[in-house]
């Protein structure tokens, strides 16, 4: 009997002092690292596929019935604004210009003696009138004629790159035949499609990269210029242009493109991934406070958004200059007391910074 109650005396201690170490151990500082909330930039990366054009191209044709005469330009030339590239016959239309320009000088002269003797009551008006006809007469024939002269020069319309001659001297043309493609390649179009529910992030100005195969290793940047007005209603995406600078001439009309456009840009509050723990559906983050004197870590519930190099975007729940704890967080319980770390503090143990933990690890041993 005497031994029953010395046995029930020491378990009771023994209880009593395993409760007291149990709360004295609880109560230690766990060591963590933190960080403060940052303000980041984050955009929406919607990536596409799409094909380049060129800024302008045209396919230069003849307007008239004649034959090819003379041609000033070779494959591949970059020519400017307004060279005469190709000449097809005129020799009447020629003869029939000296004959304009001739008459117009005359109707020109005759006009201003009419003029200054009207001036001086010595001709009547009626006779400077008709020979003031006689000379607009002359000029809009001459324009006639000159207009006819260039029907049959093939002229640049604007600065570019030729490409392949599809005629040769000697050949007889008629209207719609090709001379030569004329291309702007000083600018690119590249059209892409992006999904419908994207439309409200597209607009001019935002900022998009490309690549392709056929440039390994090359970057471009550019801008969307303008986006089309519908919406397809079988693959519901919208189509979107973009500009891309091209001084280096490297991009060719015909280019398949990976695209991405740099949407929505924005600074606001973002955390390491690491420190965001899921519990369910929901998401946390530890934050520390000082209650009494002694920093305590306070769980706090946060909204989320886009995950950019190895941070995520906090919509909602802390705010920029927050102190959220980042590592250590293993043993990190909710209103706990905490010791603050330098981050390149080792545990004597494993080597491995203090509380640190694999991702899986951490989400299965969030405490309440």
């Amino acid at each position: 009997m005497l031994q029953g109650h010395v046995f029930k005396s020491f378990l009771y201690v023994f209880c009593a002092l395993s409760a007291g170490m149990s709360v004295a151990f609880a109560q230690q500082p766990v060591g963590v690292v933190t960080k403060e909330v940052e303000l980041k930039p984050f955009v929406e990366r919607i990536e596409a596929l799409g094909t380049l054009q060129a800024n302008e191209s045209v396919d230069l044709t003849v307007n008239v019935t004649e034959t090819i005469t003379a041609i000033h330009f070779d494959d591949n030339e970059r020519v400017q604004t307004g060279k005469v590239l190709a000449e097809m016959t005129n020799a009447e239309e020629r003869a029939q210009l000296e004959e304009a320009s001739s008459t117009l000088d005359e109707a020109t002269k005759q006009y201003e003696r009419v003029r200054k003797l009207s001036k001086q009551g010595n001709a009547s008006r009626a006779l400077r009138d008709e020979r003031k006809r006689e000379m607009q007469t002359a000029d809009a024939r001459l324009t006639g004629i000159q207009s006819r002269m260039i029907d049959r020069l093939v002229i640049a319309p604007f600065d570019g790159v030729l490409g392949f001659r599809q005629v040769s001297v000697g050949s007889f043309v008629q209207p719609g035949a090709v001379v030569a493609r004329l291309v702007d390649d000083s600018e690119m179009n590249l059209e892409f499609a992006v999904p419908s529910v994207f439309l409200r992030l597209m607009g001019p100005g935002t900022e998009v990269t490309a690549s392709t195969d056929d440039l390994p290793g090359q970057t471009f940047t550019g801008t969307i210029a303008s986006v089309d007005n519908a919406i397809d209603p079988v693959t519901r995406t919208v189509m979107v242009r973009a500009k891309l600078p091209n001084p280096e001439r490297a991009l060719v009309s015909g280019m398949f493109m990976n695209v991405t456009a740099l949407a929505d840009a924005r600074r606001v509050p973002a955390v390491l991934e690491e420190a965001v723990q899921p519990v369910g559906p929901k998401k946390f983050v530890f934050i520390i406070e000082l209650r009494d004197g002694v920093e305590v870590s306070v769980r706090k519930e946060v909204e989320l958004g886009v995950y950019q190099d190895g941070y995520v975007e906090v919509k909602s729940g802390v705010d920029a200059g927050t102190r959220i704890v980042t590592d250590g967080i293993i043993g990190v319980r909710d209103g706990g007391p905490v010791k603050i770390q330098s981050p390149d503090i080792l545990s004597p143990d494993t080597g491995a910074r203090i509380g640190a933990a694999s991702p899986r690890t951490t989400d299965l041993l969030v405490r309440d």
